[in-house]
């Protein structure tokens, strides 16, 4: 599965159905992908996502595994666009899924307010990356950087953020992998 619309549209309707019927959409997805010699894991890495039954969650990953995980390979790269610094600017980061997909997070920021704009796609192509730098609703133009300094800057913000706020905005969790050693490096109670 390449189209991030449908893998998305295909989770959010299998996250719908009861036990019972995840059941037979993953047996059903497994019997159509051997019938036809592809890989069930691109097409079941989707559901995997969504699935809140442990059972379930196994089931799916022993069927990604069976089929020896083709169509996971992720050639793709961590991305960074960024415009500014860390007093005002905007950045998106494109993070390496499965396949063809990433996870896009982008932010907006100022000195005064803090992170005043957020973007996150869960499942997106690299081809999508530019939309979404373009749908940013800043000022400064988005140029490539290395992921590591735009991590760096974009953690100078989030730290701006959070001594306004409190708390940093809650899509920043699902990156905050790549901000923990940023964020240790910056804060000023840690030196």
């Amino acid at each position: 599965m390449e189209n991030p619309s449908a893998a998305q549209g295909l989770a959010l309707a299998y996250a719908a159905l009861d036990r019972t019927q995840r059941r037979l959409l993953i047996d059903a997805v497994i019997a159509d992908t051997r019938a036809t010699e592809i890989s069930a894991a691109p097409v079941l890495a989707p559901l995997l996502a969504v699935e809140v039954d442990v059972e379930l969650a196994r089931y799916l990953a022993s069927a990604m595994s069976a089929s020896g995980g083709a169509g996971l390979r992720c050639d793709e790269s961590c991305r960074a666009l960024l415009a500014g610094d860390s007093s005002e600017g905007a950045a998106l980061l494109a993070r390496p899924l499965y396949g063809r997909f990433v996870e896009v997070l982008g932010l907006c920021w100022d000195r005064e307010r803090g992170v005043v704009h957020t973007v996150f796609e869960p499942l997106a192509t690299r081809d999508d990356v530019q939309r979404h730098a373009k749908a940013l609703p800043s000022k400064l133009e988005l140029e490539d950087s290395p992921a590591t300094y735009a991590v760096d800057v974009i953690a100078a913000a989030l730290w701006q953020h959070r001594r306004i706020h409190g708390q940093l905005p809650d899509l920043v969790a699902r990156f905050a992998d790549l901000f923990e050693p940023s964020l240790q490096r910056n804060d000023p109670e840690q030196t």
